[in-house]
């Protein structure tokens, strides 16, 4: 017997599963990669070290304040984020803590550090993050190749192969060596 679902599917491409209709990321997942990684990289599209670095700063805030996320957070970002790959931080922010620029709840700020302020908006809690010397060091470790040959240089495989290096080293590290955490209320 064929199932309704398989005709319409079928008949009707387009009401196929939302995964095909989605872009598609460069990630190919390894075994020592955590869940959370696969959605950072499906909002993003490639696997970085920014992209990853804002998604452990934005968890750490996130569990600081106690908050679920989307609907109960304020975020403030502050940092040289005015393009890529430096950038793509906010991104990580943005899938870790559920707070976005369409929300309003997500929000940049140029400056010379790092630095992002989680507030859960229920509690009044409020958390500053910033990143320990060890992962500024990673995020500054990364040279593009000068294009010495064909296929090295910014995008090449070996450039790609290293900043998912570099961004799975990231995501591995224990929470004390991404961020420093200090707890505020508002009005101190």
């Amino acid at each position: 017997m064929i199932r309704l679902t398989t005709i319409l599917i079928l008949a009707f491409p387009m009401l196929s599963t939302a995964d095909d209709r989605l872009p598609q990321p460069d990630y190919h997942r390894q075994p020592g990669d955590p869940e959370w990684l696969a959605s950072v990289v499906q909002f993003h599209g490639h696997l970085g070290p920014a992209v990853v670095a804002g998604a452990r700063i934005g968890m750490i805030g996130l569990h600081a304040v106690e908050a679920k996320g989307y609907f109960d957070v304020e975020v403030t970002c502050e940092g040289p984020m005015a393009k890529p790959p430096q950038a793509c931080f906010l991104d990580g922010v943005q899938v870790a803590t559920g707070a976005t620029m369409g929300k309003r709840s997500l929000h940049w700020v140029q400056a010379d550090q790092i630095l992002v302020r989680v507030k859960n908006t229920r509690t009044g809690r409020i958390v500053d993050v910033r990143p320990t010397p060890a992962l500024m060091e990673l995020l500054a470790a990364f040279k593009p190749q000068v294009k010495a040959e064909a296929g090295h240089g910014p995008g090449s495989k070996a450039d790609d192969e290293h900043l998912a290096a570099v961004a799975r080293k990231i995501a591995a590290m224990p929470d004390k060596d991404v961020a420093s955490v200090r707890w505020w209320r508002e009005g101190e």
